[in-house]
């Protein structure tokens, strides 16, 4: 039985950490299906697994909450063709939905949270290590692996932007813009900061991957994170100081590409 509980563990471990790190690969697909999509079914799979294993029970006050949110939805669905685009993207929306109430209801249960939240970190040092050499690399022209994910333009504009000839240049890391880098990494920024103590260095290199990405919602969570600190829960370490200073000078100092490297 001890064998069985260990033999969990580290698949759980495992699969937890692959899936998150595909989730932050938002500038590459395989076969047509982003990465960060198989990243999550595969966080919702192993949330599913834990689920049936530890035999929990959702409290049907939270099915009713979950049904009632969910009923202009299904009432929408009527109004669609049948395997018409509208259908399939309204039907992929609440599948993301479900998904993420699965995971967070289970994550906020499960025996094995220490263990994800393990992964959480691991996963994190992994992608800031990588976006750091992908700036580099960008201003240098060094190898960076091509991203083949369409980006979010319109009107067939949809390439990956990643110079910028007349201003300062931005952290994307693996991800198509630098506003996706900030909603996606800053909350587990938070998630890490809350929940463990960590070093100086997280600090440092955490305000290095969100000034440089020059996103005004960077600079906007950043000064709300201030806020709780400081006037709120009232306390400024100096770890989350040197957070803000090296943040700020990411953040204001201009990197011109064009300047350091002109034959790019």
């Amino acid at each position: 039985m001890i064998k069985n509980s260990i033999r969990n563990e580290k698949v759980v471990e495992i699969s937890f950490f692959l899936s998150l790190i595909l989730v932050f690969l938002d500038s590459y697909e395989f076969m047509k299906f982003p990465l960060t999509w198989i990243g999550n079914f595969m966080i919702v799979a192993i949330c599913i697994f834990i689920f049936y294993k530890e035999k929990m029970q959702i409290h049907p006050m939270v099915l009713l909450i979950l049904f009632i949110t969910l009923i202009p939805t299904i009432f929408n669905l009527f109004t669609f063709d049948f395997l018409s685009s509208e259908l399939v993207y309204t039907i992929t929306r609440v599948a993301s939905y479900l998904g993420f109430v699965i995971t967070f209801f289970v994550i906020s249960q499960s025996k094995f949270k220490k263990i994800i939240f393990k992964n959480l970190i691991n996963a994190f040092y992994l992608i800031i290590a990588l976006s750091i050499y992908m700036y580099v690399a960008q201003l240098f022209n060094f190898y960076e692996p091509i991203r083949n994910r369409p980006g979010t333009g319109i009107l067939g504009f949809d390439n990956q932007t990643n110079f910028w000839p007349s201003s300062s240049h931005r952290m994307i890391g693996t991800f198509r813009e630098p506003v996706f880098l900030v909603s996606i990494l800053f909350p587990s920024f938070l998630v890490i900061h809350y929940k463990s103590i960590n070093t100086t260095f997280f600090y440092f290199l955490s305000a290095v991957l969100f000034g440089l990405t020059k996103s005004e919602l960077s600079l906007i969570l950043l000064l709300t994170f201030l806020f709780v600190e400081i006037i709120l829960m009232k306390k400024l370490n100096s770890k989350v100081l040197i957070f803000a200073i090296i943040f700020f000078l990411g953040f204001f100092i201009p990197i011109n590409e064009c300047d350091i490297s002109p034959q790019n």
